[in-house]
Formats: structure tokens, sequence, C-alpha cells
């Protein structure tokens, strides 16, 4: 009988520990678009003087947007930092919908980034 009323204390303990409260919610989905938001990203990039370009980790690195441009000529050029959570392994759809977004902020942020860097080398080049 105390077995069944442990197993209950600690499946109610469990059931409750993922609850969280509706403003916590609202304020992780107001971060996370802001951390999908390309152009509030290069603002801060650029506040940093930040030219650097995202790169997917994982066995073959990738820069999402600039495939067809080798990565050393990224590197040298703009830099490079790699985005988190973007490994070989995905364990579940929402990890895969998750990497779609991030992929797709990727692109976007390095085709813009890309741009700038170009225009910010030239510029030192030339003088």
């Amino acid at each position: 009988m105390k077995w069944i009323q442990i197993l209950a204390c600690l499946g109610l303990m469990i059931g409750c520990a993922h609850e969280q409260p509706q403003g916590s919610k609202q304020s992780n989905m107001n971060k996370r678009s802001d951390d999908l938001n390309v152009d509030v990203a290069i603002e801060k990039a650029l506040e940093n003087k930040d030219y650097r370009l995202l790169l997917t980790q994982g066995r073959r690195p990738v820069s999402p947007g600039l495939e067809h441009i080798p990565i050393e000529e990224l590197k040298d050029r703009c830099g490079t930092k790699f985005l988190t959570g973007m490994g070989d392994v995905i364990k579940s759809t929402a990890e895969k919908k998750a990497r779609v977004a991030k992929y797709n902020f990727a692109k976007a942020y390095n085709l813009k980034m890309y741009a700038i860097c170009q225009k910010a080398t030239d510029k030192y080049n030339k003088v």
C-alpha cells in the first residue's frame, strides 16, 4: 500500500513540475521571436562591428545561403561563428522544425550580413 502512495505522489510531483506560469510562456515566445528576427540580430552584430557569418555544426559545417562559397573564403573575409543546436542528430519532429527555422534564419542573416561584410572589407582594402 505504501508503494502505491509513494508512486502516486511521485507521479503528481513529476506531472506538475513541467507546468509554467502563463506569463513565463509568453515571455519565452517573445524571446524566441526576437532571436529569430534577422534585422534585430544584424543590428546587434553591427553595433559590435561583428561581421561573422553563421555556420551549422556537425561533421561538415555549412554556411546557410552561401553554400556555393568555400568556408575558408568566408572565414578569411568575414569570420564565422557556429549556431547552437545545429548538430547532426535530430531526435524528434519538434527538433526538426526548430532546425529548419534556425536554418532559414541563418540563411537570411548570412545573405544580408555577407553583403554588409563585402562592402566593409572592400572599403578597407581600397585604403
